[in-house]
């Protein structure tokens, strides 16, 4: 880690206007478990509120919140040349994209974990460990997503199409459809988190906890490894 570069990426996070979508991400989802919550006829089921944040919380809000932290500060970097500043500095470029990563896990699991986790009381408050089952599976996905989003941002010359097209078409599509690629589905290790620690709803779920955490966590150090590789093969008139 390098403090200088943690605060300048801090900086350059919050500096962009695109925050603001990142931003109103966990306000959209705790206004939405509000309302769900206040016209629930009764108490809501505690299931019902499992679906809810495992449809918008892990399928919408998390992987968004990863992307634009991602792009804004790796993707936008390149595009406007700014990393070039970086590039320059007698700093490991391993360094850099870890510094970077680790911005980016924070703001995931602030904007996007911790909200689940709130989004959970306040429909249900502590009943059936839903809202401590929305934290886990927030991190495990958090942690998986920042991984491949990081390691797409510096292989790809379109990142940001390739970040939303691997979202849009691989967690939201394809694992959908077919069963065995829920064992490579960043979406899908959050639910089989949030499922496993949440003790309401028959539903089986697709992996083993153990599997999902350590496939996060493989995600994560493959993705970081790979954008340093990448990075460090660059020279400054190649950008």
């Amino acid at each position: 880690m390098n403090v200088p570069i943690l605060r300048l990426g801090l900086r350059s996070l919050f500096g962009r206007a695109r925050v603001w979508l990142m931003i109103a991400m966990p306000v959209i989802l705790l206004a939405l478990a509000a309302v769900t919550s206040a016209t629930a006829s009764g108490d809501l089921a505690p299931d019902s509120a499992q679906n809810f944040l495992n449809v918008f919380g892990i399928g919408v809000v998390i992987p968004v919140v990863a992307l634009v932290a991602t792009t804004t500060l790796i993707s936008s970097e390149f595009d406007d040349g700014s990393i070039i500043y970086l590039l320059t500095k007698p700093v490991s470029r391993m360094s850099i994209i870890a510094s970077k990563s680790v911005i980016v896990l924070g703001a995931g699991l602030v904007f996007g974990a911790l909200m689940m986790f709130l989004a959970g009381l306040v429909m249900v408050g502590g009943a059936g460990s839903v809202a401590v089952g929305a934290l886990v599976g927030g991190v495990v996905s958090t942690v998986a997503y920042v991984g491949i989003f990081t390691a797409l941002a510096t292989l790809m010359k379109r990142s940001i199409v390739g970040c939303l097209l691997f979202w849009l078409l691989w967690e939201s599509t394809v694992s959908s459809l077919f069963s065995p690629v829920k064992w490579l589905s960043a979406r899908a290790w959050g639910t089989a988190a949030m499922q496993h620690v949440a003790d309401v709803g028959d539903a089986k779920p697709a992996v083993p906890l153990l599997y999902a955490v350590l496939a996060a966590l493989v995600a994560l150090g493959a993705g970081i490894a790979l954008a340093g590789q990448r990075l460090a093969s660059m020279t400054i008139s190649e950008e």
